[in-house]
């Protein structure tokens, strides 16, 4: 039997016994930080239910015909399901099937309450589930009111506050934290990678499994770039050249960052105990209010959830009105 384990990245192994072969519910949330590797996690543990000989999950002999599939990507029990190419939204369409498409699945609908056709369980896993519309989200809460034997459903998504209640209610959720400074240090000194304080908040999104020092220097170097921006916003004209610069590639890291700054102002603001955790910033806060801190804040995150749920902005006027209100 092989030890699938060697599969997830060391950062998670602690998190493995959340999950039990005799108890096994029927749907998961596993929700964190992008670049963790919890999709890895996912597909190793659907790997060892789906496995015809493993008794243990993150096992799996490797030899019978179910082992085989799942590694060459063609297992029929196992559905994978995310947001379609240059699209932002998980659309009903894509859990129920779309017959008229050439290319499209069958839909989970139709292959969950179906006989599997070579292992003993279906597992269905919705990638950054929380780009589900509400539509998607209600079709999934209803399956899982009523859920067929032998069939389990993961949801994968780094905003699960996305999600809605109800649908969370029926959920067994594992949520995993970002590692803390030490942990990370160790994890990366055997990819001979050195990071130290001011690279910890920079590193939460990124791809930790598949980062290198090349990456690391480029982080630093976007975040430089980010800072002298927040230096030049004293003018409208500055400000109209930051806003056209902000792409819509960068912006959400850069939002990101921005609403850490604010947080952790308004935090300072009301303990002056509070030490900072994020990169300090050249960005003078004092003049604001902690009414207008908040607003801002509130700005910024309702932006965030716009771009993660697909809406469509125009992201330069958004954010030469967030600029100004900075100013």
């Amino acid at each position: 039997m092989n030890d699938l384990k060697e599969k997830i990245n060391p950062l998670l192994k602690e998190y493995l016994n959340f999950f039990n072969k005799d108890s096994l519910s029927h749907g998961y949330l596993i929700s964190g930080e992008n670049g963790l590797g919890k999709k890895d996690l996912v597909r190793v543990l659907s790997e060892s239910i789906l496995c015809k000989n493993s008794n243990e999950l993150f096992e799996a002999c490797g030899e019978c015909n179910a082992s085989k599939l799942m590694q060459s990507g063609n297992h029929p029990d196992y559905h994978f399901i995310e947001e379609e190419v240059g699209s932002k939204i998980i659309k009903i369409g894509q859990l129920r099937g779309n017959k008229k498409k050439n290319d499209s699945h069958e839909g989970i609908v139709n292959s969950m309450f179906e006989t599997p056709l070579v292992s003993a369980s279906k597992v269905f896993v919705i990638n950054n589930a929380h780009l589900m519309n509400d539509e998607s989200q209600n079709f999934i809460l209803k399956i899982l009111e009523e859920p067929p034997k032998e069939s389990f459903i993961f949801l994968i998504s780094s905003n699960p506050f996305l999600l809605k209640k109800t649908l969370l209610s029926r959920l067994s959720h594992l949520q995993i934290k970002f590692p803390d400074l030490s942990s990370l240090k160790e994890y990366f000194s055997v990819k001979r990678i050195e990071i130290d304080e001011r690279d910890y908040e920079l590193l939460k999104g990124e791809d930790l499994v598949n980062f290198s020092a090349v990456k690391l220097e480029d982080l630093r170097e976007s975040w430089e770039d980010f800072s002298k921006d927040l230096v030049n916003i004293s003018s409208y004209k500055e400000i109209e050249k930051i806003s056209s610069k902000w792409d819509d590639d960068s912006v959400q890291e850069k939002l990101i960052w921005l609403s850490k700054i604010i947080l952790e102002s308004f935090k300072k603001r009301l303990d002056s105990n509070f030490k900072a955790t994020f990169l300090s910033s050249d960005l003078n806060l004092d003049r604001k209010s902690l009414i207008d801190l908040s607003e801002i804040f509130k700005n910024i995150q309702n932006i965030l959830i716009d771009l993660n749920s697909g809406v469509k902005l125009n992201n330069k006027i958004q954010i030469k009105s967030l600029l100004s209100n900075l100013n």
